[in-house]
């Protein structure tokens, strides 16, 4: 794979030098590792979590599986809007910090703050229209309710989801990679044991099914919150970020944070809904499939979380160089980043294809839940490259602040071409939702992966100096 040309530096940041950059192996592999891999084993954890989820719902009942897996992947559309604009906090966080702007560094979570408050409560209004919404969907009968329990919970729940966002996102800014992960390491430690307890009713407590599944979340994440902000306001990060001083409403850049956001927010809604509709069309089948295209989704999440790692890890180094002056070490980065990503992604691939029946057996031995997360897993092997590429790549985009081109190829790609596809194929070709649902997710992530690399090589992304 060929570097893009990228015009040597001759504006730099005047204590570029300094050893917090690491100058000799700036933009090199070994620098993406140290900030991706602790990314890697803090989205792998979000996996097992995930995993440990699916595993437990499915010793309650095979449409209690399929309706957390439903309601969680709603959840996340629902909430991806608000999620896509508030990840803008590490793009303005990173450039600061690159650029050496200290003080500037907390304006992009003041205004992550400001927005999630109101954002979140919209969502919260939203969970009393669980019921109506389930059955505009068409949800079939039986996973119905456990839908509706669970989404109600999670719905709720979004001001600790959005709080945690910003505040993560002000670590990743400042490449520290390594506190999020032990916060979150410990808190989905706590997040297991309490689905244990509460969903099987241990130590006095009673059984809660999926009750217990979505509670357990909720007291992990406010865990979370209290820990972050509690590290957030430190005597550290208050001396270097003056994390504790008050910001006068005409510095806070509302209107910058929300011209590179918005089209990310609207980018991660469009390919959500896009797959929620997706999975919504399966789940109308029957609660087999529902339970099958939940067990596909955890084992893509293997695959795909450890990419959004290396994603974030190149877009906090983009910004970082970018803010830097450094537009030669942001596109050595992106490089860097785009081969991992396809090689670690293109692997798995290989390991879905070697042997489906196993790794679906691990959730659920039920022989039609065998059958149909077979033939998924197949076509979710093929789009493995693809979709790394498409992942990595808008981290390399959201780094630089350039966005809009990303949320039009989304909104060209998944809704002009997979929503249809899922449709046609399900009504002319295929006889099951699953293989016309997975299918249709191999054409159109392997069309955005195609076109985003095209973007990559061809528009000048890296010269877009400081957003």
């Amino acid at each position: 794979m060929t570097e893009p040309a990228a015009p040597p530096s001759t504006e730099q940041s005047p204590d570029f030098q300094s050893a917090e950059f690491h100058p000799a192996g700036a933009g090199g592999t070994n620098e993406l590792l140290r900030l991706a891999f602790p990314l890697i084993i803090t989205f792998v954890s979000h996996v097992v979590m995930g995993v440990a989820d699916t595993l437990v719902m499915g010793q309650v009942g095979t449409a209690e599986q399929g309706g957390v897996g439903l309601g969680s992947a709603l959840f996340w559309s629902f909430s991806s809007f608000a999620a896509g604009l508030l990840s803008t906090v590490t793009t303005f966080v990173a450039q600061a910090y690159g650029a050496r702007k200290h003080d500037e560094v907390r304006h992009s979570v003041v205004v992550g703050i400001g927005l999630a408050l109101p954002l979140a409560a919209m969502l919260v209004a939203l969970s009393f229209w669980v019921p109506e919404l389930i059955t505009l969907f068409g949800t079939n009968a039986d996973a119905k309710p456990h839908v509706i329990v669970y989404l109600r919970w999670m719905l709720c729940s979004t001001p600790l989801f959005m709080l945690n966002f910003v505040l993560i996102g002000f670590f990743r800014g400042i490449s520290d990679t390594v506190t999020p992960m032990i916060v979150t390491l410990l808190v989905n430690v706590v997040n297991i044991t309490l689905n244990i307890v509460f969903v099987f009713g241990h130590f006095g407590f009673p059984e809660m099914g999926v009750q217990g599944v979505a509670l357990a979340t909720v007291i992990s994440m406010g865990i979370s919150v209290i820990v972050f902000f509690g590290l957030y306001f430190s005597r550290t990060h208050h001396a270097r970020y003056h994390t504790r001083k008050p910001l006068p409403f005409a510095q806070i850049p509302f209107r910058r944070f929300l011209k590179v956001g918005v089209p990310i927010g609207i980018s991660w809604f469009l390919e959500n809904m896009a797959f929620n509709i997706m999975s919504l069309y399966i789940a109308a089948f029957d609660p087999a499939s529902t339970a099958a295209n939940t067990i596909v989704f955890q084992l893509c999440h293997v695959s795909f979380m450890p990419a959004v790692g290396i994603s974030i890890a190149a877009s906090t180094l983009v910004g970082k160089y970018i803010g830097a002056g450094r537009p030669d070490l942001a596109v050595r980065s992106a490089r860097r980043s785009l081969v991992l990503s396809v090689a670690y992604m293109g692997t798995m691939g290989i390991v879905f294809i070697t042997a489906p029946a196993f790794f679906i057996g691990l959730f659920n031995k039920d022989p039609q839940v065998l059958q149909l997360g077979v033939l998924a897993l197949h076509l979710a092997a093929a789009f493995q490259i693809f979709d790394a590429m498409g992942v990595t790549i808008d981290g390399v985009f959201r780094g630089a602040g350039f966005t809009l081109l990303p949320m039009l190829i989304r909104l060209g790609v998944m809704w002009a071409i997979f929503v249809p596809s899922i449709f046609l194929l399900g009504h002319y070709v295929f006889e099951t939702g699953i293989a016309a649902g997975w299918t249709a997710a191999l054409i159109g992530l392997g069309l955005q992966g195609i076109t985003l690399l095209i973007a990559f090589f061809v528009y000048p992304w890296w010269n877009k100096g400081r957003v």
